[in-house]
């Protein structure tokens, strides 16, 4: 038997293993959530519950499965959770959510730091300044300190984080010690940034939308807060920009593959790489056609990448008895990786799929193994759990405010999936698949958006479907 053939052989055996596999998905309200938090915090401070109320981050809790030990930014970060779910004719599929401004040409000054204390160091958690964009409430990665330079010292190194690379270009965002927000977008013929003032007071306005690039020299990015409405967004949606992930919204049509930032990726498919895709995987018509490739297979799993449109990725776990996939960003695969399971319980395991790019030089001192290339993977025993502070009185009572009644069931709805950067007809067999109806369907100009991309979904991403409605899908013509 040649060594393809053993190689198919093994990838047949995990595949039919995971048949049968049910994958648990668990809901939670994040807005009671945040609600039940900040009543807890303003409770502490004796300040009242419901001025903390308005300002505090919303909280999600991890799907079951996923870390619980992370920080709250770490927490908080939506995920596009893909699910296998298979029986014994074929694995159908889960799809669970796991989505003004002066520019100028060279270094844009900041205005002089003051004595306020910086936007990292008075965090009370990592990303805690971009609590109104999600997406960017997290520890720094490295593809975020690539930024700290090009933003200049005015901007606090602590609060750089990269918002989106479309192709070569990349952009990244940082705030003064004021507060005022910065950006910079660097590639190949582009060097421009900018910082949102007020001209009359030379500090940070209060603007909901901000735009990064305008579009003359680098493809249209506008960071888009939690929480804006359908209609302030809707003349981004006129003109062809779409959300990326939740706070950062780019131009639909400058959003190439990631295919070309992998060797493993760009490489020319193997029998096992055809074998891999032959399987019904978790939004398989909406993987990018030929992108399906079988990273490894070995003791730690077997792993299969794919590529969505709007640059983000897909990947593959497949296990004994279980199956599942995780739908991110570069910057997130390489940056937080990707919790995957382990055959013993009593160990965790994270996975990096790292574009050939990045720096991994000093991975291996922390413990990363690299399995192939692209491909980094670190098992480690569960935290020991830290000890339990004890209540005040003033928190026991917030959280008893805050607990629902014995025995009462809340039915928010359905959590809405990723659909936006999908064909309609892709976004219909998602939305089938996790059982969410449509509700309309609204073909318009969008912009330079392709055509029959969709390019706004309502609920959104993350958003509640009631009971007995559906997803409003706007379509470009």
């Amino acid at each position: 038997m040649s060594q393809d053939e053993k190689a198919l052989e093994h990838l047949e055996q995990r595949l039919a293993q995971a048949l049968g596999a049910r994958a648990a998905l668990k809901t939670v309200e994040p807005a009671a959530l945040g609600e039940r938090l900040a009543r807890v915090h303003a409770a502490a401070a004796g300040t009242p519950a419901g001025a903390a109320a308005a300002t505090a981050p919303v909280v999600e809790l991890p799907v079951a499965g996923e870390d619980d030990g992370g920080s709250p930014g770490e927490r908080r970060r939506s995920r596009l959770l893909l699910a296998v779910v298979a029986s014994a004719a074929a694995a159908a599929v889960i799809v669970a959510v796991a989505l003004g401004a002066g520019h100028r040409d060279g270094r844009a000054p900041a205005p002089a730091a003051t004595a306020q204390p910086s936007p990292s160091s008075s965090s009370s958690y990592p990303g805690e300044e971009w609590s109104a964009y999600p997406a960017l409430a997290h520890a720094q990665w490295p593809s975020d300190l690539e930024g700290v330079a090009p933003l200049g010292p005015d901007v606090v190194a602590g609060s750089v984080r990269m918002l989106v690379q479309l192709g070569q270009v990349k952009y990244w965002a940082g705030r003064t010690a004021s507060g005022v927000l910065c950006w910079r977008v660097v590639g190949p013929g582009v060097d421009q940034g900018g910082c949102l003032i007020d001209p009359a007071t030379g500090r940070a306005p209060t603007a909901r939308l901000v735009e990064v690039s305008d579009g003359s020299v680098a493809p249209r990015v506008w960071l888009v807060p939690a929480g804006a409405t359908d209609a302030e967004t809707e003349p981004l949606t006129a003109e062809g920009v779409v959300p990326y992930v939740h706070g950062v919204w780019v131009e639909a049509s400058a959003s190439p593959s990631s295919v070309d930032r992998y060797a493993q990726l760009r490489a020319a498919p193997t029998a096992a790489d055809e074998k891999a895709a032959g399987f019904e995987y978790a939004g398989i018509n909406a993987i990018v056609p030929g992108s399906l490739r079988l990273v490894h297979d070995g003791p730690e799993g077997t792993f299969v990448v794919g590529a969505l449109p709007l640059g983000k990725l897909c990947f593959f776990e497949f296990q004994p008895g279980m199956a599942g996939s995780m739908c991110r960003t570069p910057q997130e695969l390489a940056g937080e990786g990707v919790m995957v399971r382990t055959q013993d319980d009593s160990t965790t395991a994270t996975a990096w799929f790292v574009p050939d790019d990045e720096d991994t030089s000093g991975w291996p001192a922390l413990g990363r193994e690299q399995l192939a290339r692209n491909l980094w993977y670190r098992t480690e025993p569960p935290p020991t759990p830290e000890p339990v502070r004890s209540l005040t009185p003033e928190e026991e009572k917030a959280m008893t405010e805050q607990q629902p009644v014995v025995g009462q069931v809340v039915d928010r709805g359905t959590p809405a999936p990723d659909v936006v950067g999908l064909t309609q007809a892709e976004a219909t067999w998602v939305l089938d698949r996790y059982h969410v109806p449509i509700s309309e369907v609204t073909v318009r100009d969008a912009g330079s958006a392709p055509s029959g991309m969709v390019v706004r979904a309502t609920p959104g991403a993350d958003e509640w479907v009631p009971e007995g409605t559906g997803v409003h899908l706007v379509v470009a013509r």
